[in-house]
C-alpha cells in the first residue's frame, strides 16, 4: 500500500470518527434539550395547579374559614339574580354595592339592591368606580347625589383599580393628576360624610398608587391567591374571589373577609 493510500484511508478513518463524535453529540444535545423542556413544561404545570388550586369558590373551601367569620360580598349591575334573604342563612354579614362611576354613570341595580339588601338585614355599603384623572370633586358631587349612606350603614368605599379606561400609565404627570384627582374626590368624600373612605384596591394599584399616599384610610385588598401580604397593616377587607359559589347568587360573585371580629366591625359603619 502506497503512502498516498495509506494516507487517505486515514483521512476517511477520521472523517467517519469525526461524524460519528458529531452525531453523538447532537444526541447528547437533544436528549438534553428535552430533559430540560420536560423540567421546565412540569414546573409550569406545577404552577398553575397550585394557582387553580388556591383559588378560593366559596367560603368553606378556604383555609380561613376558621380564622375571618364576618362575611360579605360586593355586587353590581353585572351580577344577575340574587336571594338577599337567603344570603342571611349563608352567614353574609355585609355587601357593598357598586352605584356610581366617573362624573355621569350610574349603576341601574344600584337603589333596588339597596332595598332589598337592607330589607333582607344585611348591612350595606357602596362604592364609586374612580376613573383616572377626572376632576375628583366632580366625581365625588355625582356619587353623593345618587348614593345612599345612612346611619349604620358601611362606610362608602372607593373603587382604585386598572381597567380598559384606567390604564397603568408610568407617565410621571398622568400619575401625578391621577393621584391629584383621587386625593380631591377622597378628601370631597371625608368632608360630606365625616369618615375617611374605604379603599378598594389590588396589589399593583396598592404599590403604584396607595401606598404612603392615604394613611388614614382603610384598605380593601384584592388578592385572588393568598392571604394579603400588602397593605399588611392596614387591610381591613380582603376580597379573595371573584368566582364566588353561593346558593342565594345565581352566577358568580365576589366573596370577602373582614379581618377582625364583629365588634370591631362596628367600627366601619356611619354614626
Amino acid at each position: 500500500m502506497s503512502a498516498r493510500t495509506s494516507a487517505k484511508n486515514k483521512s476517511k478513518r477520521n472523517r467517519r470518527r469525526h461524524r460519528t463524535i458529531k452525531r453523538k453529540q447532537r444526541k447528547i444535545i437533544r436528549f438534553v434539550s428535552a430533559g430540560f423542556l420536560f423540567i421546565l413544561l412540569s414546573v409550569i404545570i406545577i404552577h398553575f395547579v397550585r394557582l387553580r388550586n388556591s383559588v378560593f369558590h366559596t367560603f368553606d373551601d378556604s383555609e380561613f374559614s376558621d380564622k375571618y367569620f364576618v362575611r360579605g360580598i360586593d355586587v353590581s349591575h353585572h351580577n344577575s339574580f340574587i336571594n338577599w334573604e337567603q344570603l342571611r342563612d349563608e352567614n353574609v354579614t355585609f355587601v357593598y354595592l357598586k352605584s356610581t362611576e366617573g362624573m355621569s354613570h350610574k349603576d341601574r341595580n344600584y337603589k333596588s339592591n339597596y332595598r332589598a339588601a337592607k330589607t333582607a338585614g344585611l348591612k350595606v355599603g357602596t362604592y364609586h368606580f374612580y376613573i383616572f384623572g377626572l376632576n375628583g370633586r366632580r366625581q365625588a358631587a355625582h356619587f353623593i347625589r345618587n348614593s345612599n349612606i345612612h346611619s349604620g350603614d358601611l362606610i362608602p368605599a372607593i373603587d382604585v383599580e386598572h381597567s380598559r379606561i384606567n390604564v397603568d400609565s408610568r407617565n410621571k404627570s398622568s400619575r401625578a393628576k391621577m393621584l391629584t384627582e383621587l386625593k380631591n374626590l377622597e378628601q370631597a368624600m371625608f368632608e360630606h360624610y365625616g369618615k375617611h373612605p374605604i379603599i378598594y384596591t389590588n396589589k399593583d394599584c396598592y404599590n403604584a398608587y396607595i401606598e404612603s399616599e392615604f394613611p388614614d384610610n382603610p384598605i380593601w385588598i384584592c388578592d385572588l391567591h393568598q392571604e394579603p401580604t400588602v397593605a399588611r397593616d392596614e387591610w381591613v377587607i380582603w376580597q379573595f374571589s371573584h368566582t364566588g359559589k353561593l346558593a342565594a347568587a345565581a352566577d358568580d360573585i365576589d366573596l370577602n373577609y373582614y379581618r377582625y371580629s364583629f365588634a370591631d366591625f362596628q367600627q366601619l359603619l356611619m354614626p
